[in-house]
């Protein structure tokens, strides 16, 4: 009996239908690079490859001191300022000081003010942050090495949980499905059992084997249902089963 299969090729994982399984394999729910908006020295690295991270934590911080200064003599500035306004604001009570005087003061304390918070965003843009919960699975750049321009990536975070499996189902089987649903997993390697959630059947089929993508989550895979596991569906889910009895 010959095997009949389709491959689909996609970023992380290959998921193909053979014979009577239809097999795919546990990936991240989100894999992300972390690329720098400007080049730079890296003054700082935060993590390790393979440490938990939270949304929001610190990555990598590149050299941002130059900037720290340009921050610190913008508040000294804007506290001279300031004293200089006030001290206007009184000698109009008194008439010794023009209107024009008051608002050339309070035009240039306010152009200060918005000069240091664009130095701050831009020691921001220097700082990398993880933009989600996950772990991190790559580092780029060693501190003191050079980052050598904007977009250049430099870490990644993937998401373990929730975790996702893409299948490609023949389209009779697919077509008993529909987002939200819930569906059972099988990790053969294991012999464990979870229960999935379809989140996405693509609308297109392929041509020639008239087969289409199906995305499943699985939410709290666990430590021991590691990213490359192979994963079947359970053909005797009830969400199947009518498309599979003789």
């Amino acid at each position: 009996m010959l095997k009949r299969f389709s491959v689909l090729l996609c970023a992380v994982c290959i998921s193909p239908v053979w014979g009577d399984e239809i097999v795919g394999y546990l990936e991240p729910g989100r894999s992300i690079k972390i690329s720098s908006a400007e080049p730079g020295i890296v003054q700082q690295v935060f993590v390790k490859e393979g440490q938990l991270v939270k949304k929001g934590d610190i990555l990598v911080r590149l050299d941002t001191r130059v900037l720290e200064q340009e921050v610190k003599i913008a508040k000294e500035e804007v506290q001279m300022l300031s004293l200089r306004l006030d001290k206007l604001r009184k000698l109009i009570a008194k008439k010794f000081a023009s209107e024009d005087e008051l608002n050339r003061a309070e035009s240039d304390l306010k152009v200060r003010e918005l000069q240091g918070q664009r130095t701050e965003a831009q020691i921001e843009r220097l700082i990398l942050r993880s933009p989600m919960d996950g772990v991190i699975t790559e580092l780029r750049f060693d501190e003191a090495e050079s980052v050598p321009g904007a977009n250049s990536h430099v870490a990644t975070v993937v998401q373990l949980d929730p975790m996702r499996v893409q299948f490609t189902m023949p389209v009779g089987e697919a077509s008993q499905l529909k987002a939200g649903q819930e569906i059972d997993l099988l990790f053969p390697d294991s012999g464990q059992k979870r229960i999935g959630k379809v989140d996405f059947i693509s609308p297109v089929s392929t041509a020639v084997v008239n087969t289409v993508r199906v995305k499943v989550t699985v939410p709290e895979p666990g430590q021991d249902l590691p990213a490359g596991s192979k994963c079947t569906i359970v053909r005797s889910s009830p969400a199947l089963s009518s498309t599979t009895q003789p």
